[in-house]
């Protein structure tokens, strides 16, 4: 299993949900995956990449042929493909070793220039996921019911989400996310990390820690196609447009 890597040029997406019921970015995705490549990044999946707990199977069936074409395509340009296993898709914990052209892992450790960078899907900081796994297990399922019935209502749920993320956004610095998330990136920027990113909430952001060090989300691509560049050691939040 690889969990430490040294990468100069290297992207990070997360929370692709390929097959999710609401995702219309199937292509967009992976243009942005042949773009990358072709510029001479490898490529971080950081979890949630292929919808295992909400998936439709004929929407999964339809769109796997193509990802896996542009992931062997990516591969025969020499360039690496990491994918970080998320709480969607917890079944590829199973596949802890390549799989594939798939490099799969818990976790990545990336050395770029003189930086070193932390990446994890991040629900294992989540209090709900937490505190009541059976229950946030459950709602899950169901909401990929309702989203098979109407996909538009995880839009809804978004925006339920921020109308009550003010307060939370003072103590946390990414509008949408629990404070819980950056006292985390906090606590692994201690064991000597300078950029922590996570992805699972689905809130793109960024936020300066305590101790001057940083911490990203990239967020989900099932809204905004945000991505985090790692280039020679300096390491950036941006949004693509195809």
């Amino acid at each position: 299993m690889i969990t430490t890597i040294r990468s100069p040029k290297m992207v990070i997406i997360s929370d692709l949900h390929l097959g999710n019921p609401f995702s219309q970015t199937t292509r967009q995705t992976l243009r942005f995956l042949k773009w990358a490549a072709n510029e001479g990044f490898d490529i971080c999946i950081n979890g949630d990449g292929l919808e295992m707990a909400q998936g439709s199977v004929r929407k999964i069936a339809e769109e796997m042929p193509d990802v896996i074409r542009t992931i062997k395509d990516i591969t025969r340009q020499g360039k690496q493909i990491y994918y970080i296993v998320g709480n969607h898709d917890m079944a590829l914990e199973h596949f802890l070793e390549d799989w594939g052209p798939l490099k799969v892992s818990p976790f990545l450790n990336i050395h770029s220039g003189d930086l070193r960078v932390r990446v994890e899907h991040g629900h294992l900081y989540d209090p709900f996921f937490v505190s009541w796994p059976n229950l946030y297990e459950f709602l899950t399922h169901a909401a990929g019911w309702l989203l098979k019935i109407h996909p538009e209502l995880y839009r809804l749920w978004i925006w339920l989400e921020k109308r009550r993320a003010d307060w939370r956004a003072r103590r946390s610095g990414i509008v949408g996310e629990p404070p819980e998330f950056k006292e985390a990136a906090y606590e692994l920027s201690r064991r000597g990390f300078d950029v922590v990113v996570f992805g699972h909430t689905h809130h793109p952001g960024e936020v300066e820690l305590e101790n001057g060090k940083r911490y990203l989300n990239p967020g989900s691509w099932l809204l905004s196609c945000h991505y985090v560049e790692i280039q020679n050691g300096t390491v950036t939040l941006k949004n693509w447009e195809s």
